[in-house]
């Protein structure tokens, strides 16, 4: 029995609601907002919109390139330059790949190409199509690398809540299905994601996205941890629920048994929602983890 078993329905609803941590969660939304629009702005003829990877009509993403890409797409005796890759978060029903370039501008001064995820949301998809979509998404972003100047042996993701979520089922790939005999990506960061999905499915979370306890067990990370794949970052904000932090805490672990190096950012006061937010800052700690990722 797991601590969310003995919770009544109030207070499982209060830890699977990042916002009752805080005062207003529209502060961080506007701020999330705001910044990507400051990146797009500050990075003008430096990124393509709305790259297709699939049929669906949210099935593209936004590539933000170093100037260096751009020769190295063009020129093979260019090295090509790393990749990152982030896929955001909103409980799979909510905010879009628009609002999650703020971190652009960072990556870019590192000479990383930096790309923002989108993929459908629901009650417009099921939980197994996102799924689906996201990993179509990373597998043409793999394939498709070389194109825009990006090198697919160094690939790196990461994803913030129902992100970081989805970052752990592309991590659950059968790589094999794809042509790789092998996880192709080189790290990966899930941030304040949710890998047992079992607690919210009474809870409004669930409203729109309509699971059943079966589905539930079949989407959630904790149930099909990979044999093998590439090391993981994880991390929580320190004010975050308890049940947020208990979902990293055990999936980690479970992955650690695996023989999955993982490693743990504490991150010190900050909540569900400003903690994304370092990663548009050189010298925060989660980001020295991605860039030590993509650097080694």
């Amino acid at each position: 029995m797991k601590p969310y078993h003995f919770m009544d329905h109030e207070t499982l609803e209060r830890e699977y609601s990042p916002s009752s941590c805080i005062d207003d969660i529209m502060v961080f939304i506007n701020q999330y907002i705001d910044k990507s629009a400051e990146a797009r702005e500050l990075l003008n003829g430096q990124f393509e919109q709305n790259v297709k990877y699939g049929p669906e009509e949210r099935s593209h993403f936004d590539i933000f390139m170093p100037d260096k890409a751009k020769k190295a797409a063009n020129d093979p005796e260019i090295a090509p330059l790393p990749v990152h890759v982030f896929i955001h978060g909103g409980y799979w029903q909510e905010l879009s790949k628009n609002e999650s370039c703020f971190m652009a501008p960072n990556f870019l001064d590192h000479d990383v190409i930096f790309i923002a995820l989108d993929y459908t949301l629901a009650p417009d998809a099921t939980m197994h199509e996102i799924v689906d979509q996201t990993r179509r998404g990373m597998i043409s972003v793999i394939n498709n690398a070389r194109k825009f100047g990006g090198d697919p042996e160094n690939i790196t993701i990461s994803g913030s809540s129902a992100g970081g979520h989805l970052v752990a089922e592309v991590l659950s790939t059968d790589w094999n299905l794809y042509g790789f005999n092998k996880c192709p990506l080189k790290g990966a960061l899930a941030i304040s994601g949710v890998f047992d999905l079992e607690p919210i499915v009474n809870t409004y979370v669930n409203d729109p996205l309509k699971m059943t306890k079966e589905d539930a067990t079949s989407l959630s990370p904790l149930h099909h941890i990979p044999d093998e794949c590439c090391d993981i970052v994880f991390s929580v904000g320190e004010n975050e629920t308890s049940e947020f932090h208990r979902q990293t805490d055990e999936y980690m672990k479970a992955c650690q048994k695996k023989g999955i190096n993982t490693s743990y950012v504490k991150m010190p006061k900050f909540n569900h929602f400003d903690i994304v937010m370092e990663l548009n800052k050189k010298d925060s700690p989660l980001f020295k983890a991605v860039l030590n990722q993509i650097r080694s």
